[in-house]
């Protein structure tokens, strides 16, 4: 009887379950398959450059103080020093940002809503949504993940065939790990991103309660807002190409915009990031030696005004609303990075000299004729996947006696592409010593230590000498 009893149920369930799905609306179908990688087009986009500050833009800074403002720059699509300066807005309680975002009626806190869960949902629930909902077109949806032997962040459908991962899923997304999964998006909009807390599939955490079928349903109003905006910041991307004319002149404007296309298009590595702002200085230091060679008329006509664009740190920060253009939000990120550690290095020094944006050399190239290369069986955890297949590399490199050894993975050629990595690493440390990169990333990692041990060691002595001064 008890067994009927819980059939009886199940169905129940099942009935109410398919009777709440009915009631959602169908998405849009014409959905066009997205690429694998993010594609780049043939001249620099500049889409994502303010106009002026919403109050949603001010509640992502402040839901996200936490990150650093390279790291809010890249998600906003702003200049540093712009997302600086609103942060000190935001902090001030007799700011007009501030009173908006904290004194508006229409402010929504999430801490008071009992109906926004306070946990974020699992992506594999999100997906497991999109599977098994009949009205969401699982075509029109793809995730974003993390690709951990080319090193990047890679777009995928969600209907893509699974031919890369061992296993019997035979769905790419269900067979990728879940901690490489970043977000996912719907069409062109991020309904789940795991950094920022987002949930707009369930409505948990900082999705405010929106659920995948008001997303559907507000899709077309939401597309056409951000055409909107994007209208709006076209028409302040002349204004800082104006500016950048000034400063760099119309020749080498146009060189910067073909090497960021170049860079755009390219697989590019935090190296290949690091020279393109290497290059960028150069322009600039090419620049100003052009007006210094003019003669002193050109700087006698002058005013202060005009003077201080010609600054560095003035140059560097109209840079970085310039990089807050580029169209892919993990290149703004890096190029912010390292623009970031260029205005510290010319604030801390007080100069302008170029020599302050050295760079380590580039990896030493493999000649697979000098490479040994055997596949033994594996060992550990893994099963019989592991320990009764040859996925075990062993690299050598013959004219300098170098070994590596790698089983990070189950497949074979994942580990070969590993393994060559950390022989070229270990192949730049034996040649370069100290100017390599693992070299260099010891000698900073000593050089901030002994930084902060000194800051600290001031801050005692002051503190010290203050509590002697009050003692007295």
């Amino acid at each position: 009887m008890a067994r009927y009893v819980l059939l009886f149920g199940m169905m129940l369930r099942s009935l109410a379950f398919t009777r709440a799905f009915s009631s959602l609306k169908p998405a849009p179908s014409n959905f066009q398959r997205r690429v694998v990688h993010y594609a780049a087009s043939d001249e620099l986009k500049m889409d994502n450059i303010y106009m002026e500050w919403s109050l949603e833009d001010d509640r992502i800074l402040h839901n996200n103080r936490h990150l650093s403002p390279v790291r809010l720059a890249s998600m906003l699509g702003r200049g540093m020093h712009g997302v600086e300066a609103r942060m000190k807005k935001l902090s001030n309680v007799h700011s007009t940002a501030y009173l908006r975002l904290f004194g508006g009626e229409d402010i929504q806190s999430t801490d008071t809503d009992e109906n926004i869960s306070n946990k974020l949902t699992p992506v594999k629930e999100v997906l497991r949504r999109i599977q098994w909902d009949p009205t969401l077109p699982a075509s029109s949806f793809s995730i974003i993940h993390y690709d951990r032997v080319e090193d990047t962040l890679c777009e995928t459908p969600f209907e893509a065939e699974n031919d890369s991962i061992s296993g019997k899923e035979r769905k790419f997304v269900f067979a990728l790990p879940e901690h490489r999964i970043e977000a996912v998006k719907y069409l062109d909009r991020i309904v789940w991103n795991k950094e920022l807390r987002l949930d707009s599939v369930f409505g948990s955490m900082n999705g405010k309660g929106e659920t995948i079928d008001k997303v559907v349903e507000n899709y077309d109003d939401w597309k056409r807002e951000k055409e909107e905006k994007e209208e709006r910041n076209r028409l302040r991307q002349v204004e800082i190409l104006k500016e950048m004319h000034t400063i760099l002149g119309e020749m080498r404007v146009a060189t910067l915009k073909e090497m960021s296309s170049n860079l755009l298009r390219s697989e590019w590595d935090s190296e290949e990031v690091k020279d393109y702002v290497k290059r960028v200085l150069m322009l600039y230091f090419d620049a100003q030696k052009e007006r210094e060679d003019n003669g002193s008329d050109l700087a006698n006509a002058l005013d202060e005004e005009k003077e201080d664009a010609f600054d560095i740190l003035y140059f560097l920060n109209l840079f970085s609303d310039l990089v807050a253009l580029l169209p892919d939000e993990r290149l703004r990120g890096e190029v912010l990075l390292e623009v970031e550690s260029v205005i510290n290095r010319n604030q801390e020094s007080g100069g302008n000299s170029s020599d302050k944006t050295s760079q380590p050399s580039a990896l030493p190239e493999l000649n697979e004729e000098e490479l040994e290369e055997k596949f033994v069986k594996g060992s550990g955890a893994g099963g019989q996947k592991v320990n009764k297949t040859s996925n075990r590399v062993i690299l050598v490199h013959t004219p300098t006696g170098l070994r590596v050894e790698c089983q990070d993975t189950r497949s074979l050629q994942q580990n070969r592409k590993i393994a060559r990595k950390r022989l070229r690493l270990k192949l730049d440390a034996f040649i370069n010593g100290d100017a390599s990169r693992a070299g260099q990333k010891a000698t900073k990692a000593v050089t901030k230590k002994a930084k902060n041990k000194a800051r600290s060691k001031r801050r005692r002595r002051q503190k010290n000498q203050s509590d002697d001064e009050s003692n007295n």
